[in-house]
Order: C-alpha cells, then structure tokens, then sequence
C-alpha cells in the first residue's frame, strides 16, 4: 500500500524537521512549529518564503524532495 506524503509527513514529523531545514534553510524553528506536521501548511510555508518560479513546479520540488526523504526514512526502520 502506498501511503501519501501528507500521512508519511506526520507520521515521521520529529525526523523530517532537521531535513526540512537542510533543504529549506529560511524555515525557521517557528515556522515548523507552526507548520505543526501539516503537509498544506508546510507548502504553503515553503511557497510564500521562497516565492519563485512556477507554484507547480515548486510544490511537485518539494514533494519529490519529501518522498525520497521518506522512502529513505522508512527502508531504515
């Protein structure tokens, strides 16, 4: 079964936070509180900090990003 994006982000939220700022380094501690594990919040979050390029392209980035994340994430545990 082939779980989302959204569901793998909160289910390994603690995990994701360092990676989230390795990518992203304008995130701050505040915004991922803020964000809170929400996959919506987080893009939006991400989008409206680095507003460039095309609103598509940059949320399929940025999910492409999360899953390899994840996939690494879960061949671990």
């Amino acid at each position: 079964m082939n779980r989302t994006t959204p569901n793998r982000m909160q289910e390994h939220w603690e995990t994701v936070r360092p990676f989230l700022q390795r990518e992203w380094p304008r995130l701050t501690e505040a915004d991922l509180d803020e964000v809170a594990g929400q996959y919506d919040r987080l893009i939006h979050k991400i989008k409206r900090l680095y507003h460039g390029g095309e609103e598509i392209m940059l949320e399929a980035a940025i999910k492409s990003k999360l899953q390899r994340f994840f996939n690494q994430v879960e061949k671990i545990n």
